[in-house]
């Protein structure tokens, strides 16, 4: 039993149809370097960001790219929870629950193509984080304690979590006029 595929509509994107936007027409809309409270409708779920740097979700996510094969051990799951609470302000399960399941899943598995990986569980850090707040020295010395506690060789993972987040908290602080 075959079934019609859908059709598609004839006509092409129709402003407005990948973004809210309100009070500009394709003729009045021009690119601005500062956006006004009236060019974009709100979402309804509002997560509250401190925008003076690079934010402890932006690190995360920089940590999935740089390290992102890496399966996931138990230094990383203390440091995500950490870097989880410093942004956003008290122990939430989200990021570090998730990696904790992952490390539950890889320390059953045999090879490590089959492991879960930072990339699985950092990939949308900045969507994921119902707060975020610009990186600080002392949230990368934090990070940086708890996955050197956690990890049997007591260092940290060149280009992991601790490792990026100190990076960022540097070019924050280097960034300050």
């Amino acid at each position: 039993m075959s079934q019609p595929q859908p059709t598609r509509p004839q006509e092409g994107i129709i402003f407005g149809d990948v973004f809210d936007v309100i009070g500009a027409s394709p003729s009045t809309f021009s690119p601005s370097p500062t956006p006004t409270a009236g060019d974009v409708r709100h979402s309804t779920t509002t997560r509250a960001v401190d925008s003076s740097g690079i934010s402890i979700g932006e690190a995360l996510e920089a940590t999935a790219i740089s390290v992102g094969d890496k399966p996931v051990d138990r230094g990383d799951v203390a440091a995500i929870r950490v870097a989880e609470a410093r942004a956003t302000g008290s122990s939430v399960a989200g990021l570090g629950a998730k990696a904790q399941a992952a490390v539950n899943f890889n320390d059953r598995v045999t090879y490590d193509y089959n492991k879960i990986t930072i990339s699985d569980v950092l990939s949308d850090a900045t969507a994921k984080l119902p707060r975020d707040k610009a990186v600080t020295s002392e949230d990368a010395d934090g990070v940086r304690g708890a996955e050197v506690r956690n990890k049997p060789e007591s260092m940290p993972t060149p280009g992991g979590v601790a490792d990026t987040l100190a990076t960022a908290a540097r070019v924050n602080r280097d960034d300050k006029p």
